[in-house]
């Protein structure tokens, strides 16, 4: 055989062949974590605005209002920085758990943030397209 400077065609076949299924394992996996963290990222904004509406009504003696709520949710008073949603990198749309036409009706890719309260409960929920 010549001396040869370079790899063989058979050579190269193998070392893309090996990358390939390297890729093939890695992708879903990577996938898979954005997703999980996303998801927690998510439960941690959740439990935030949770504390965050418990110092509201220890402050204030009751919970707030659905139309109080969106200046609550930007107030630096109450959070250090601006949520946002982990899907869409979007603050959250607010929207009355009562008025289930609005609650279900997205129009896109959004994610909702479903609140409705009393003086002393209230119920939030996060809605997902």
């Amino acid at each position: 055989m010549k001396n040869s400077k370079g790899f063989s065609l058979l050579e190269l076949l193998v070392v893309i062949a090996i990358l390939g299924i390297l890729v093939a394992i890695a992708l879903p996996r990577y996938f898979d974590a954005v997703a999980d963290a996303k998801k927690a990222a998510q439960k941690s904004n959740v439990a935030i605005i949770r504390t965050s509406l418990e110092y509201y009504r220890n402050k204030n003696n009751k919970y707030p209002q659905l139309t109080e709520f969106n200046s609550f949710i930007s107030s630096q008073t109450y959070f250090a920085e601006p949520l946002v949603c982990p899907y869409n990198n979007k603050t959250y749309s607010v929207v009355d758990l009562t008025a289930t036409s609005t609650y279900w009706g997205t129009s896109g890719n959004e994610h909702y943030l479903g609140y409705t309260s009393t003086d002393n409960s209230y119920t939030l929920v996060y809605t997902a397209p």
